[in-house]
């Protein structure tokens, strides 16, 4: 966690990236979104950023940690592999979990991606991307032989979807067996291996929020939004990130 003083009065542009999923075996890492808006702040206003960690991920990386409400993978076939984080900005100190009842005080999120579960030869970037105002959900064919599955949902802006292990305010679902966890939001995405998910399916991905924001805009991952440090991406495949710059004395 970081703090951010405003060091005159003004109004600032506030940017945050969610994390990117992880996994297992031979899979595509699915992307965080995005969220960004202007705030309006005062001299000595302090702001609490914390970046999301990219999910814990078995053979692409070594440094994921799901940081700040990825969900985990735990059971008989894989453990401990993860989705990404949610990145957010607030007036008050905590992981986004722990803000549950201080809702208020959160500025702004962008959701965390899905991990990937057992059908993971599949490009499902576009699928379980961290949101937007809704993450997006794993498909509902998935596999070499397009198996039919309930399909594991995105975090939206009032709670989580209906099928899966379900996440909450703040975190993402945990996977069972060789399931998909969720991406961490200001709502989680749901992991696989239960909640009448097949366990290979992959996990959703966690929503965004932009409530504390004028002029804001929220896009999930799965679409092409600014880059950190300038340009675009198509989804942000890598840790959280965020960014506050000054905008002008006055909107």
């Amino acid at each position: 966690m970081q703090t951010f003083t405003a060091p005159i009065t003004g109004n600032y542009k506030l940017e945050v990236w969610g994390a990117m999923g992880g996994g297992w075996g031979s899979h595509w890492n699915a992307p965080g979104g995005y969220s960004g808006g202007w705030k309006s702040l005062s001299k000595d206003d302090i702001l609490y950023v914390v970046c999301g960690g990219k999910g814990i991920d078995e053979n692409h990386y070594t440094d994921g940690t799901s940081y700040n409400g990825g969900g985990i993978t735990s059971g008989n076939y894989v453990n401990g592999v993860g989705g990404g984080g949610a990145t957010h900005i607030a007036t008050a100190t905590g992981l986004l979990k722990e803000l549950v009842d201080n809702k208020t005080a959160v500025i702004c999120v962008a959701g965390g991606a899905g991990s990937n579960g057992g059908w993971a030869s599949r490009d499902v970037r576009k699928y379980q991307a961290g949101g937007g105002l809704v993450g997006l959900g794993s498909p509902t064919i998935c596999g070499a032989n397009d198996v039919p599955t309930k399909g594991d949902t995105g975090g939206t802006q009032t709670g989580c979807g209906p099928d899966g292990i379900k996440g909450g305010f703040g975190y993402g679902g945990d996977g069972n067996d060789d399931g998909g966890a969720g991406g961490g939001g200001w709502y989680g995405g749901n992991g696989s291996g239960g909640g009448g998910v097949n366990a290979s399916t992959h996990g959703g991905g966690g929503s965004g929020y932009i409530g504390g924001l004028t002029n804001a805009t929220s896009i999930d991952g799965g679409k092409t939004f600014p880059k950190p440090g300038g340009g675009t991406e198509q989804g942000h495949r890598d840790h959280g990130y965020a960014i506050i710059s000054w905008i002008s004395p006055s909107l």
